[in-house]
């Protein structure tokens, strides 16, 4: 079976064992109201949406064979897959509560489904939609607290909820774990002389064209103020270093036409984890090549001892 359908929720009104309003027309038998109340129960015992999701995942196969369960956020930045190769039919749901759209569901299996159990189903996603809702929240809320709101990248506070973890997990590894520290030359010049509202435009265009340099799997940090970091897993120092000259170069050619003339420059530290190093020491060598590289002249990569 193919096909979109509609899951929505508005004020459900429970008494007694029943519910009128909108499940009225979705709840027929106790045995389903009540399967409805142990499932909502149990998806509210986590915010976690994969944690959610896989849980409900395992309810659904308890009372159904199906060969996948795929779920997807509406802006699609946010896609998981639970079971084995999709079947080729497929009952498709877009979800949504409180005129909130959650996402959409598709379960997929070789067989048709009866309509029994797409009765069934659609039961299930009932209890679903609330839990859902508040995981989404819940992970918005995770999300901005994480991110730097004028560049779009990785704050101070994810820095240092993330940099000692990825210390400790690479050295555990003995694989390689190098750190860029950098920031902008002269950046007060840039806000003295043209305003505040260019200098958040330079800081966002950095953010944006170091981004597009470095891997998928690097983290780039705004660490405060001009002031950025990159921590490079799998990375030696060499690595490194040429990353960060490519970075370099890169910034210096880009083109910000609120500035005219004037050329962006940047000056990086690099330092790579050493054996039994903390995640502190590691930053202080690439704060302290940062700083060298300023003093040396600027518009320079330089590599700590």
């Amino acid at each position: 079976m193919a096909g979109t359908h509609s899951i929505q929720h508005e004020n459900p009104v429970k008494a007694a064992g029943v519910m009128s309003g909108p499940l009225a027309n979705v709840v027929n038998d106790n045995g389903t109201l009540g399967l409805i109340m142990e499932l909502s129960g149990k998806l509210q015992t986590t915010l976690d949406l994969e944690s959610l999701l896989e849980l409900f995942a395992q309810v659904m196969k308890a009372q159904f064979d199906f060969d996948t369960l795929r779920y997807q956020t509406i802006d699609e930045s946010l896609s998981l897959k639970f079971g084995r190769r999709a079947g080729r039919n497929k009952l498709n749901y877009d979800l949504s509560v409180l005129d909130t759209d959650l996402g959409a569901i598709t379960l997929t299996r070789g067989r048709k489904f009866r309509e029994p159990e797409i009765k069934q189903i659609e039961n299930l996603l009932v209890a679903l939609l609330y839990p859902l809702r508040n995981a989404l929240l819940y992970r918005d809320a995770i999300h901005s607290a994480f991110i730097d709101s004028l560049t779009g990248v990785k704050n101070r506070t994810a820095f240092d909820s993330n940099f000692s973890r990825e210390t400790e997990y690479n050295r555990r590894k003995g694989s390689d774990l190098s750190l860029i520290v950098f920031d902008i030359d002269f950046f007060k010049r840039i806000n003295d002389n043209y305003g505040h509202v260019v200098g958040d435009a330079v800081l966002k265009q950095v953010a944006q064209t170091v981004e597009e340099t470095i891997r998928s799997s690097d983290a780039l940090y705004r660490y405060g103020g001009e002031e950025f970091a990159i921590v490079l897993n799998g990375t030696d120092m060499k690595g490194a270093t040429l990353l960060a000259e490519r970075i370099r170069r890169n910034v210096e050619s880009m083109a910000i036409p609120s500035l005219q003339d004037v050329r962006v420059t940047m000056s990086l530290g690099v330092a790579t984890l050493k054996s039994k190093e903390t995640s502190s020491k590691l930053f202080e060598r690439a704060d302290a090549a940062l700083y060298e590289a300023k003093q040396g002249g600027r518009n320079q990569v330089v590599s700590a001892a």
